[in-house]
């Protein structure tokens, strides 16, 4: 680790920063307690049936709950007065924030791959896409990722910091491990989200207009989530690289002061996913907006968003539209016909006709 002058530099502490740092921690603990915690308790309480879907959904929440609890600890080691040693305190809260803020990265990365498998290779994830699957899957990401946190905090050596705020500056092997998780599932979730995109793009031209609606909706929902992950991620580990350039160039401590307050800045937008994680739960599946609406009363602009055609057409239309959605349900779930003939996609039959496709299970 440098000894120069990038070793001599520190983050501000001014008050100001403090302050900044304290709202927004404050902001990000209350919006997402209230958001994660309507959402554990639909997916946990409401719905009945187990799917692949549910599962990856139900142990994304329980990541960004744990995050959640592990925030007011992050204030707390960033405090000055708490003290400056990296001690064995120190290293299990900055182990819990890690474990569950890669985790939620690895979860939106297989959820990623389910919605590619399912969509662009029906046959073969018909052979193992099962809810079964989705929780070993769940549990191998658990044990993977909790155990090298584990051994990044139990092997570090002597000298190299490893928690928040402590030391000038942040352990090499520490920065590493960071960058290394984002940048081997960064590529993967973009080639999945990708691909889901062109095919989505081309259902949507070539269907008809009852199917093309449904399909555009799905199409902006994978937009929006990974935006949504490469705007909250990919700031930070971009200022993470930077960091570690920094750290082995032995850079100037203006230089050093600036990517510092970066990486504070983009550790909060990160933070902020666990909320945006559940803004998009809403829009995953028409029985957690039935069960949203419920307990709260939703902005018009919110209401019926994931309804479908079904909204301004007549009793005829919506018996018509109810009565194929039933007739798609009893068909295979790997490759099915529409009543008009044409191929429909495996993930864009839904077992009601307000649902989106890639969120529900045949």
């Amino acid at each position: 680790m440098s000894s120069g002058a990038s070793g001599n530099c520190t983050a501000d502490r001014s008050c100001v920063s403090q302050v900044a740092t304290t709202v927004s921690i404050i902001l990000i603990l209350g919006l997402g307690t209230l958001l994660n915690g309507l959402a554990l308790w639909v997916f946990g309480c409401r719905l009945r049936r187990w799917t692949e879907t549910r599962i990856y959904m139900v142990n994304l929440v329980v990541a960004d709950c744990m995050l959640l609890l592990s925030l007011p600890g992050v204030l707390y080691m960033l405090i000055p007065q708490s003290g400056s040693e990296d001690d064995t305190w120190c290293r299990v809260l900055q182990s819990f924030y890690y474990v569950n803020a890669y985790m939620s990265m690895s979860l939106i990365t297989a959820i990623a791959v389910d919605r590619y498998a399912t969509l662009c290779l029906p046959m073969r994830a018909r052979a193992w896409r099962c809810p079964r699957q989705a929780a070993i899957t769940c549990v191998v990401l658990w044990l993977l990722v909790t155990g090298a946190v584990v051994a990044l905090a139990s092997w570090l050596p002597a000298g190299e910091s490893f928690c928040f705020g402590k030391g000038q500056t942040r352990g090499v092997r520490t920065l590493v491990f960071s960058l290394f998780l984002f940048y081997f599932l960064l590529p993967v979730l973009s080639f999945c989200s990708v691909q889901v995109l062109w095919h989505l793009r081309r259902e949507w031209m070539r269907a008809p207009p009852q199917s093309a609606a449904s399909i555009r909706k799905a199409f902006c929902v994978v937009a929006a989530n990974l935006a949504t992950f490469l705007l909250c991620f990919l700031p930070l580990h971009v200022a993470l690289l930077a960091k570690l350039v920094t750290q082995l160039m032995d850079a100037d401590c203006p230089t050093v002061k600036t990517v510092i307050f970066c990486v504070q800045v983009t550790s909060r937008m990160a933070n902020f996913n666990c909320c945006l994680d559940a803004f998009g739960y809403y829009f995953v599946a028409s029985e957690f907006q039935e069960e949203v609406a419920t307990v709260v009363t939703l902005p018009w602009p919110f209401r019926g968003w994931n309804r479908g055609g079904s909204q301004g057409q007549t009793g005829e239309e919506g018996q018509a539209e109810e009565g194929s959605a039933q007739t798609l349900q009893a068909l295979p779930c790997a490759a099915q016909v529409s009543p008009e003939g044409s191929f429909v996609p495996p993930l864009l039959v839904s077992q009601h006709n307000t649902s989106l496709w890639f969120l529900e299970d045949c």
